[in-house]
């Protein structure tokens, strides 16, 4: 689960750096007041109008008529992905230290199998068995 949620998180942050920082354009065609055809990084196909009186009249004809228009919109991408972070206030920087400290040791897991070895010595040998049975290990 946990895992599957880092991955999840990790695709929508490369695609939101990717879309932030992608730049496009939008090229619309109007004929009259009517959109005719819209295109995304490409330009925009005329209508058929726009294309007889080039093809009788010669290019950019119907710019002198007015009867069609091209539109272009472009979206610039961001271009610094580094914010300044020069100066900190007194504020900010006890804040981002309490924050730090707290968020770290929120995750952190308690220890509940403490061994509790060196908290009790071991007992007082009354008698030697080995000596006291003669068992040696030669």
């Amino acid at each position: 689960m946990k895992n599957g949620f880092h991955k999840i998180t990790s695709l929508f942050l490369a695609l939101l750096v990717l879309g932030s920082t992608m730049s496009f354009s939008v090229d619309k065609h109007y004929c009259g007041d009517h959109l005719i055809d819209v295109a995304i990084f490409g330009e925009a196909a005329p209508c058929e109008m726009m294309q007889s009186l080039d093809a009788k009249y010669g290019k950019d004809t119907y710019k002198k008529m007015g009867c069609c228009k091209n539109e272009q919109t472009v979206f610039e991408g961001q271009d610094e992905l580094k914010m300044q972070f020069d100066q900190f206030t007194t504020d900010q920087l006890v804040f981002l230290k309490a924050f730090t400290y707290s968020y770290t040791y929120l995750f952190l897991e308690a220890d509940k199998h403490s061994a509790s070895v060196t908290s009790h010595p071991p007992p007082l040998i009354i008698t030697d068995y080995q000596v006291a049975y003669n068992q040696y290990l030669i």
